[in-house]
């Protein structure tokens, strides 16, 4: 029977190059031609991958005695191609949606072939269920790998974000402003928290102006979060002045219980920062 596997799975990478031109044929049936002479080197590219994939099935097949090192393999493979094709900017979708075509074309040839060489039917069902479960394994490796690295690329774009959405920026000596602008969730009021202390810290300010005019969404929980920011600011010996606060905000607060008496409120920023001036003189 390992000699049956060795023989389909050879003539499998035999045909490598024209099982991945039957798929790009099929995939590119509805493309633009200007469009695919355009990107020729690209499909080629696409092409060669293709014929790699296909050789891996092969090779599996091949060696279907030795499973552990078939399935390291195929997740190397799934790994490597995953991460690759988000870079490119490839769609999951458009990939996971070409494992029918490798499924057919690789089916139809692996029949031929077992035909041809009068290869008994259990065999050739033995060899297409084998070769069924690689590639399913191979989809979900890719998957996992794509989805892997799509979610550390959120993590570092959300990180990136609020690192530029919590900007303490020194207006005078020992005075900075914080403009806070858009949705302020637990997480990024957590980022502006601890950064906040750190940049009060490094440079050494005693006053702090947090701007709320660029807040968009008003809750409970944000008002929770900006108390919490004010009483921590507080403990360290920095005073905080919160500009920029809408009627809303205010009756948020109320709602909360909170005495705004304890609160150093300044009216708008331009007033607020007209006050520092005047007041460091």
């Amino acid at each position: 029977m390992d000699r049956e596997f060795e023989v389909l799975g050879q003539r499998v990478i035999d045909d490598k190059y024209l099982i991945a031109e039957l798929i790009n044929e099929e995939v590119m049936k509805d493309k633009d031609e200007a469009a695919a002479a355009v990107n020729r080197e690209f499909i080629q590219q696409v092409i060669d991958t293709r014929a790699g994939f296909v050789e891996l099935l092969g090779e599996s097949i091949k060696n279907s005695c030795q499973v552990e090192k078939v399935y390291e393999a195929i997740d190397s493979w799934g790994l490597a191609t995953g991460r690759y094709f988000l870079e490119a900017n490839m769609m999951l979708d458009d990939a996971l949606a070409e494992s029918s075509l490798y499924r057919k074309h690789l089916v139809k040839l692996i029949k031929s072939e077992g035909k041809q060489r009068d290869i008994d039917m259990d065999t050739l069902f033995e060899v297409m269920e084998f070769f069924h479960t690689l590639l399913d394994h191979a989809m979900f490796s890719y998957s996992s790998a794509y989805i892997d690295a799509y979610q550390e690329k959120l993590k570092e774009a959300r990180r990136e974000f609020f690192e530029l959405s919590a900007p303490v920026v020194p207006i005078a000596d020992k005075v900075a402003i914080l403009p806070l602008i858009g949705d302020l969730e637990i997480d990024r009021a957590q980022y502006i928290l601890e950064k906040t202390l750190t940049a009060a810290n490094k440079l050494r300010i005693s006053t702090l102006v947090l701007d709320l005019s660029g807040v968009v969404k008003v809750d409970t929980m944000v008002a929770e979060q900006i108390i919490k920011i004010v009483q921590a600011l507080n403990m360290v010996g920095v005073k905080a002045i919160l500009t920029g606060i809408r009627p809303e905000i205010a009756i948020t607060l109320s709602q909360l219980g909170i005495d705004t008496g304890s609160l150093v409120v300044g009216g708008s920023l331009k007033q607020t920062l007209e006050k520092l001036d005047f007041m460091t003189l």
